[in-house]
């Protein structure tokens, strides 16, 4: 393949072509016909190439590619779901090659805008309204400049209006700054004569394996993440520290100071539990997870990331019938540094015996960034999103409704939102789970709402999660530091029987990739390999059929690690 060099994208002003079609698919901007070739150069001739020409080879004068206008111009304006289909990596080529920097939708397909970024082709979404009067503008004014700023993630309109929009952090880094130093550098030909991952990274993980089954599972996590590491040729260093009530015993605190140490300098952290019987004292001044709670509010990750898909193979496992679980596809996001489990907490004598207090407390500063993750979330799935709070009760689910509002009517008209009070949203859950989309709620709140949608999945074991926060330059690296877990607690009464489900820990190591390293070929390799391992039977007990066999923690983890090699 031709060497390239991708530009930096800082500020971009050009004219620009529209093509209003909705669903242009990848076949239809670069035909399959031309894709034997493995060069990057020469494809933007045959950009479009069925809708340009007529069947005579003759340029058709009505496409707008063919207009005088897109001879200089930059940036093309799409209509809504560009870049659908498949995966083919030669559509963002062929725009690139003929000349386009950026391209203005109210929406991408997934993989298209992973494939368009990572090559140097800037994906832009403005919503609907914003889209609208910048297609009105151009068709007054065809040869109006649009100011594309990258740094700000702001595009300034023909009428001098300016609109965000969204951009994955690490890969708006990248674009920035195309990657130079040694932590990332271009893609090469392995000695076993495959390509590995356009962004070869060597990074560092905390591995935290905590209390109960925690060492468990995340020792299946860890032999994952080595396992990407040797099949796409990454350097990934895991550097292990105490949490919890492990760390209590050896360090006198659930947090000991080297273990923060070791998560602020890595690039990501992987934790498995926290907790158990052994703790258990009320009268005890320090618990263990008093650690978790104390790393979530060290690192600044406040949002956390819970999805639930349930996967066709373990519909038996869930107790709700089929029907009703069968398609489903939601992810809370879940407020992680406020609310109930942070504020102040005290014990008082008072007649006839004690007085308990816990402070529920939250800033509109909290709220509005919550929001935002969820909403740009929302705004990339199906456009919805469930704010959850007790607005009918407590002042502090009074101040999130009012926020949330705010935050979607003036910055993501584009989202539906809805209000859903706490007990209605559980009843919901089991109700009609396929009705929600995104949701966002407070701590305490998205903490039991997550165990309970845990069972439309089939169990605890195999549900993700990720921590994140606004960090997009830790240790070093471009890279977004995150907490990465599974959603289950530490299970003592099987912890050392080998069967704890490793599936949540490996499903988190696959968030792990793509939202903090940004390897999205990586991340889904390891979501195949565990659809595939759970296909062919090979589970723990938890999620096994009846009267099937069932494996242990490690068989599982091995079968994972084999598909992820022959991946």
């Amino acid at each position: 393949m031709t060497a390239t060099t991708m530009e930096p994208f800082t500020t971009l002003a050009s004219s620009c072509v529209v093509l209003p079609a909705e669903n242009v698919d990848t076949d239809q901007i670069i035909p399959a016909r031309f894709l034997k070739t493995i060069e990057r150069r020469g494809l933007g001739a045959h950009l479009f190439a069925d809708w340009r020409v007529d069947e005579r080879g003759q340029p058709r004068i009505d496409f707008p590619l063919n207009s005088p206008v897109a001879v200089d111009a930059s940036i093309l304006v799409a209509g809504h779901n560009f870049g659908c289909g498949s995966s083919r990596e030669h559509a963002p080529w062929a725009l690139l090659d003929f000349g386009f920097r950026a391209i203005i939708s109210t929406g991408f397909a997934d993989i298209f805008r992973n494939n368009a970024l990572k090559n140097g082709l800037l994906p832009v979404t403005l919503a609907p309204t914003a889209y609208a009067s910048l297609v009105d503008q151009l068709a007054k004014s065809p040869r109006a400049r649009v100011t594309i700023d990258l740094a700000p993630q702001r595009a300034t309109l023909p009428d001098g209006s300016s609109h965000t929009f969204p951009v994955d952090p690490f890969a708006r880094h990248c674009l920035l700054k195309p990657p130079t130093n040694p932590r990332i550098r271009r893609a090469s030909a392995r000695a076993d004569g495959r390509t590995s991952s356009p962004l070869v990274r060597s990074l560092t993980v905390a591995v935290l394996p905590g209390d109960g089954i925690g060492p468990e599972v995340v020792a299946e996590g860890a032999r994952i993440l080595r396992a990407v590491a040797e099949r796409y040729g990454h350097t990934i260093e895991l550097r292990e520290g105490l949490i919890g009530g492990i760390a209590l015993d050896a360090r006198g605190s659930p947090l000991p100071p080297e273990t923060v140490d070791l998560c602020r300098n890595a690039d990501a952290v992987l934790l498995g539990a926290v907790g158990g019987p052994r703790w258990d004292d009320p009268a005890a001044r320090q618990r263990p997870e008093q650690g978790l709670l104390g790393l979530r509010r060290e690192l600044g990750v406040y949002a956390n990331l819970r999805p639930v898909t349930v996967i066709p193979s373990l519909v038996a496992s869930s107790p709700l019938r089929a029907e009703r679980i069968e398609g489903v596809d939601l992810i809370v996001v879940r407020e992680l540094t406020g609310g109930i489990y942070f504020g102040d907490k005290r014990r008082e004598r008072v007649d006839g015996g004690e007085r308990a207090v816990d402070e529920c407390a939250y800033t509109t500063f909290e709220v509005e960034r919550v929001t935002r993750v969820a909403a740009r979330l929302a705004r990339s799935r199906r456009r919805k999103l469930t704010s959850v709070d007790k607005a009918n009760v407590l002042e502090t689910s009074r101040l999130w409704r009012s926020t949330v509002t705010r935050v979607l009517r003036d910055e993501f008209p584009d989202v539906a939102l809805d209000h859903v009070l706490v007990d209605a949203c559980a009843m919901m859950l089991l109700r009609d789970p396929r009705s929600f989309d995104v949701i966002v709620t407070e701590n305490m709140f998205g903490d039991i709402l997550t165990d309970e949608a845990s069972m439309l999945a089939g169990s605890l074991g195999v549900l993700p999660s990720a921590s994140l926060g606004d960090d997009d330059s830790a240790g070093g690296a471009a890279v977004r530091r995150g907490l990465y877990e599974p959603i289950h607690g530490s299970a003592p009464d099987i912890a050392g029987l080998g069967i704890a489900n490793p599936i949540g820990t490996i499903l988190s190591v696959a968030m792990m990739l793509r939202l903090s390293f940004g390897l999205e070929e990586e991340a889904r390799a390891v979501e195949r390999a565990v659809g595939e391992t759970i296909e062919n039977g090979c589970v723990t007990v938890d999620i096994a059929a009846r009267g099937a066999r069932s494996y242990s923690t490690a068989e599982v983890g091995g079968a994972i690690e084999r598909a992820v090699g022959s991946a």
